[in-house]
């Protein structure tokens, strides 16, 4: 009973912690390439932006509290967030302004928004 106890007890606490955010991507976004100083401008009927669109739509829970920067992936803002894909990680930042910080994390798998990952090479 107390196993069951503890696992029920861990799982309030995990889900607690968790939040809810629903972003909505601006009609046309500018996504800024950590490998270089390029930018690519993307639209509402790119597939790399229905890729982002979908799975934001689709991981609206789940977001988990985090602070501080990440390196390396893809970096787009869209109305009051700025939105990091890397390797394992979606981050959603505030303040896009001067000093982006990191408000909220989700892990991911390395297939997941491939497309997008894969605008870093260019």
């Amino acid at each position: 009973m107390k196993k069951y106890l503890l696992i029920l007890s861990a799982l309030l606490i995990f889900m607690g912690c968790s939040k809810v955010v629903d972003v909505q991507l601006d009609p046309e976004v500018t996504v800024f390439l950590s490998s270089s100083e390029e930018k690519v401008h993307l639209t509402s009927s790119d597939a790399e932006y229905l890729m982002l669109k979908q799975w934001l739509e689709q991981h609206k829970t789940s977001w988990l509290s985090t602070s501080g920067k990440y390196s390396g992936g893809i970096y787009l803002t869209s109305g009051n967030y700025g939105i990091q894909v890397t390797d394992s990680k979606v981050v959603l930042y505030s303040s896009i302004e001067n000093n982006p910080t990191a408000i909220y994390a989700q892990e991911i798998e390395r297939s997941d928004l491939r497309a997008l990952k894969d605008l870093s090479k260019l």
